[in-house]
């Protein structure tokens, strides 16, 4: 399973929790419940009860709705038990484990059970008849938590050398409390360092960047929003591409990306080291499961690798040996969601196609043209709501670059955007920089491609004919190779934290469940010994 399909997957086990407004609906009606009951029970019911909900906001902090929704969710046995005869008390520990669960995004792992039972064990105050019961209640609650964990933590621990919560904790923290520190430093931990090539070429006033960096990890981790940063810096008119490789080329933090960025700067600003190059034409190939549009020129070729019956998403690194010994540069275009992996034939076809030398050719003049604009509608898969349009021709084909900034596209976008326009240009090639800057912003949003939506499609057709309208000869052309020593990437660490995530992951995603019903399994226990004792 590849990078991004294997983390999509457990992404998707993260669902997002109803809004704050239903939560506090809910939780009026049953403390006006509880109140209610207090009446006809004793006012220790209401105590108990709002002690509880106290020591949950006291350890959840500012995160009112996790608050709420552990109110909530006990508010609900704790109606109900006295109904049955069960002491109310119990259903403060029925969902101590979900609480420690929870509280792992924010503590160690002693600390989770530690404090859950502390919210849990202490509106025993209140019922000091069942206080030594319900103590070895909850201690017994805490250690099935703890030995799970346990085992869970040796799995990662054989794999990877460090305990599954460390890895997983500070991701759950970036996520929820959008504090990447504790992350970053612990990427930072397992980086190495490499030299990296960023490989850049300009059409007059236009910048065109493929560095060997992969966009990752995501929101704003690691090298996530990085060309937004390089656009930030460097102005409107570059365009930053998606080259070979995955999250091994990820950068693990501000501090690397930081350097890069200023690499890139200089880089551009120099005049010392471009190159002048001579446009030769725009052509078209198939090789295996791949579509190839390349621009080439005397000394460089830029090539757009498509796979639209299959999908395509992080092509191997291995190619920039290649790429750069042949300045046949690729580029990703990730515009069709993965259906099947690369296989060994289609990889080999590749690497003899960027070693391909196609010797002398006669000169052509290249135009250009360029249209950018918004989209008004919220369109799924979209991290910014612009699209970008390069249209070039060598007087013979006329191909359209479509960029928008999503992590991929399903095939039907492209299709459509290629249909609408099919009249006025030869070719529309969509792509997407395998933007990760809006996947992992919270527990709901997953990795999401771009699905087919009339808005893009109509601003695109828009786009591409005003592009059409702007085209200019292009009279300049030079290309540098830079080249940024020292810098920190996750490297192969990454391949034995998808092994980590595939086995472990597929392990706690099938046993999970073990210490949440423990709560119940115990009280059950408890319950028939006393009905023993009483006979």
């Amino acid at each position: 399973m590849d990078t991004e399909s294997l983390t999509r997957k457990y992404y998707s086990y993260l669902k997002s929790l109803p809004n704050i407004k239903m939560f506090s609906i809910l939780s009026s009606a049953e403390v006006a419940l509880i109140v209610f009951r207090s009446f006809q029970l004793t006012f220790d019911y209401l105590y108990s009860f709002i002690l509880y909900s106290a020591l949950l906001a006291i350890i959840f902090r500012s995160k009112i709705k996790l608050t709420l929704f552990m109110m909530d969710l006990t508010a609900i046995p704790y109606l109900l038990l006295p109904l049955l005869a069960i002491p109310s008390l119990f259903a403060f520990g029925l969902f101590m484990p979900l609480m420690a669960y929870i509280l792992l995004g924010s503590y160690k792992e002693v600390q989770s059970i530690f404090l859950s039972a502390i919210a849990s064990y202490l509106p025993a105050v209140f019922y000091v008849k069942y206080a030594i019961v319900f103590l070895l209640y909850i201690i017994v609650i805490g250690l099935v938590f703890h030995l799970y964990i346990y085992t869970v933590n040796r799995k990662g621990i054989k794999i990877l050398g460090f305990k599954s919560t460390q890895v997983a904790i500070p991701f759950i923290t970036a996520i929820t409390e959008k504090n990447k520190v504790p992350l970053e430093n612990f990427l930072n931990f397992i980086s190495i360092k490499t030299n990296l090539n960023v490989f850049m070429y300009k059409l007059d006033n236009f910048l065109f960047i493929i560095p060997q960096i992969h966009f990752g990890v995501f929101d704003s981790v690691g090298s996530s929003r990085l060309i937004y940063d390089i656009e930030k810096l460097l102005g409107n008119n570059v365009l930053v591409f998606h080259g070979p490789g995955s999250h091994e080329l990820d950068l693990p933090s501000t501090s690397e990306v930081n350097k890069v960025l200023d690499s890139i700067v200089k880089g551009v600003s120099n005049n010392f080291g471009w190159n002048k190059a001579t446009f030769y034409g725009i052509s078209n190939e198939r090789r295996e499961n791949f579509e190839i549009t390349s621009l080439e020129f005397d000394k460089f070729r830029v090539s757009f690798m498509e796979r639209p019956e299959l999908g395509i998403d992080d092509l191997p690194s291995s190619l920039w040996k290649y790429i750069l010994s042949s300045n046949n540069y690729v580029v990703d275009c990730h515009n069709s969601f993965m259906i099947k992996e690369y296989s060994k034939e289609e990889i080999d076809n590749l690497k003899s196609f960027v070693m391909e030398q196609r010797g002398v050719k006669s000169q052509r003049q290249l135009m250009l043209g360029y249209a950018e604009g918004r989209i008004e509608k919220v369109c799924e898969g979209l991290c910014d709501n612009r699209i970008r349009v390069f249209t070039f021709s060598d007087g013979v084909k006329k191909v359209s670059l479509t960029y928008i900034y999503a992590n991929n596209s399903s095939k039907q976008l492209g299709d459509a955007i290629a249909k609408a326009v099919n009249q006025i240009v030869d070719k529309v090639i969509l792509v997407t920089p395998d933007d990760h800057s809006c996947t992992g912003v919270s527990l709901g949003i997953t990795y999401s491609p771009a699905m087919f939506c009339e808005a893009i499609v109509n601003k695109a057709s828009e786009l591409i004919k005003a592009s059409l309208q702007n085209m200019k000869e292009i009279t300049t052309i030079e290309y540098k190779v830079i080249k940024i020593k020292g810098v920190k990437i996750i490297g192969r660490m990454i391949s034995i934290m998808l092994k980590a995530l595939e086995d472990v992951g597929g392990y706690a995603s099938k046993t999970f469940w073990i210490p949440l019903v423990a709560p119940y399994i115990l009280l059950v226990i408890i319950l028939f010994f006393q009905s023993i004792i009483k006979i």
